[in-house]
């Protein structure tokens, strides 16, 4: 299975610019070589022929890039320069740390359980704390 769906200009092995006498006289040497079904051959040729469908072919082709001379030299300057710098100082053996499997055992283990006191939620101030004023009036029956 092709990658991707070839081109009636492909298919029919014309360039672009061709006439419809030329797709006409392209159909034969098309079957003939049997790289396309014939299915594809004719669906290529009356694409073709159609200007409207033609014309929207066209304008969705992908033109290929323009050859650039020269391009090692417009980029040499960017090239000599290094993408990314990055200033270390050199390590010595001595400045590595040394990590026990203890030491790191200790560091992930789960922390010890909060004395009681601490888990009590805080003592709310005085001027926040509930009183009978926030309380909306209530009628008490006899």
């Amino acid at each position: 299975m092709p990658l991707h769906e070839p081109s009636p200009y492909e298919v029919l092995g014309i360039p672009p610019t061709a006439g419809v006498r030329e797709i006409n006289l392209a159909v034969g040497p098309a079957m003939r070589q049997g790289r396309h079904t014939r299915q594809q051959i004719q669906d290529a040729a009356a694409l073709l022929r159609n200007p409207d469908r033609r014309l929207e072919l066209d304008i969705q082709q992908v033109l290929p890039p323009e050859p650039v001379d020269g391009v090692a030299e417009l980029l040499a300057p960017v090239l000599d320069v290094p993408l990314l710098v990055v200033d270390r100082p050199p390590v010595s053996p001595a400045d590595l740390l040394v990590v026990r499997r203890e030491e790191l055992a200790a560091d992930f283990a789960e922390p010890a359980p909060a004395p009681a006191a601490a888990t009590a939620e805080p003592p709310v101030p005085a001027r926040f704390a509930a009183d009978l004023s926030v309380l909306p009036p209530i009628e008490i029956p006899e």
